[in-house]
């Protein structure tokens, strides 16, 4: 209801109560690091300058992946990124009334996107790559959300690419092609993920990986200079699972690495040893969790697994608002370790992940899993916790 809650600094708030000096509308071009020194674009002005650092921090971010369809720029094509996109996608919608929307994507952004416009009134259907939603998780957890869709009246074409966008006498997208259909639409939302922003930092001769990020030692120093660091979504980050670099765009991630860089830019002696990803979401009721590997990822990096399915409670049975939790877990076959963990299900079934998350960080077996001491408390979670079960249901396979 109060767009400026969302915004957590200005300019001028940044100023006042940290002493930073932030120029918005400023584009830096070029980073000279033999000189250190950076070419900076004033947008509004068009005039540049050049400006020398001690240290210079590069976090400039992602960037939102295009389908590169002729029509994309048409002015009701969004890409959900930023704050800026956000209030010009609710003011297409105040203003516009749209009735139909088609989103490309069945991840993250995709799913959100789905159940806000859902929940507004407008007919919305999702053209995704894959059989199911969610390509990042598990069989079984897809199928959950495909039944989601289903029960919200959520149209969901599978196995499907977006080939051409038919473009109406106002500069918008009328329609949306596969190569079996053609969707009528008055809006279109583009989630098909983000890559990182780091043109500038390959253009300014900084190390870029086989991922498209930046490339940083546990310091976040960029290689080869001890006074440039890099933070955020544009870097490549260690996965400590498989201990190879790995592009994941997460707040919680981007700010860890951004208080490394900053620290030691300051003079510090910060190290990063790199991150599990954890990622969750609400979709409408059904809270959903991925953390650590997949079966993919963990067949691409080598490891033989064994994988578990459990479905159990939230709660004591006989509490009002129990529900029910599914959780997918994958382990090594060889050491027993956790590798990765999804779940899907009612209020609570998200911070499991967090138990799943710590596990896998400190290295804890099947083993160790199922003898994890929990709390039992009747409102919130049963004597046998559902984290636990899929310890012990894991460890029948050993």
């Amino acid at each position: 209801s109060d767009p400026e809650k969302l915004q957590i600094y200005t300019p001028e708030k940044l100023q006042s109560e940290k002493g930073v000096a932030a120029f918005t509308n400023h584009y830096v071009d070029q980073i000279v690091m033999s000189k250190k020194e950076i070419n900076v674009r004033d947008l509004h002005t068009g005039a540049s300058k050049k400006d020398r650092y001690d240290k210079l921090i590069v976090a400039t971010g992602c960037i939102s992946k295009k389908v590169g369809i002729e029509g994309e720029k048409s002015r009701n094509v969004f890409h959900v990124k930023e704050l800026r996109a956000a209030y010009s996608l609710k003011s297409f919608i105040q203003t516009e009334r749209p009735q139909s929307a088609v989103i490309i994507g069945a991840g993250f952004i995709g799913l959100e996107m789905a159940e806000a416009l859902t929940r507004l009134g407008i007919d919305v259907t999702v053209v995704h790559k894959s059989d199911l939603p969610m390509a990042t998780c598990e069989l079984e957890i897809r199928t959950l959300i495909r039944q989601k869709f289903d029960s919200k009246k959520i149209r969901f074409i599978g196995n499907a690419h977006v080939e051409w966008f038919g473009i109406g006498t106002k500069n918008t997208v009328v329609a949306v092609g596969t190569k079996n259909e053609t969707i009528e639409t008055d809006l279109v939302i583009v989630a098909i993920g983000v890559e990182p922003n780091s043109a500038l930092a390959k253009s300014s001769g900084i190390s870029v990986g086989k991922l498209g990020g930046i490339l940083t030692n546990d310091r976040m120093n960029i290689s080869g200079s001890e006074s440039v660091f890099a933070a955020g979504d544009c870097c490549e980050i260690k996965n400590i699972v498989t201990q190879k670099p790995m592009f994941v765009s997460l707040a919680t991630t981007a700010s860890k690495t951004g208080w490394v860089a900053g620290e030691n830019a300051a003079g510090g002696k910060a190290k990063f040893k790199g991150a599990v990803k954890a990622i969750g979401l609400r979709f409408f009721d059904l809270e959903i969790a991925q953390v650590g590997l997949n079966q993919r990822e963990a067949n691409i990096h080598g490891f033989s697994t064994i994988q578990s399915t459990i479905t159990a409670s939230t709660k004591v049975s006989m509490m009002p608002g129990n529900e029910k939790i599914t959780i997918t877990t994958l382990a090594d076959k060889k050491s027993g370790k956790l590798l990765g963990a999804n779940i899907a299900g009612g209020t609570g079934s998200i911070l499991r992940g967090n138990v799943f998350a710590t596990a896998i960080r400190h290295g804890l077996t099947v083993h160790d899993i199922s003898e994890l001491d929990v709390i039992y408390t009747p409102p919130s979670s049963p004597l046998w916790d559902a984290v636990i079960l899929s310890g012990i249901n894991l460890k029948k396979q050993f």
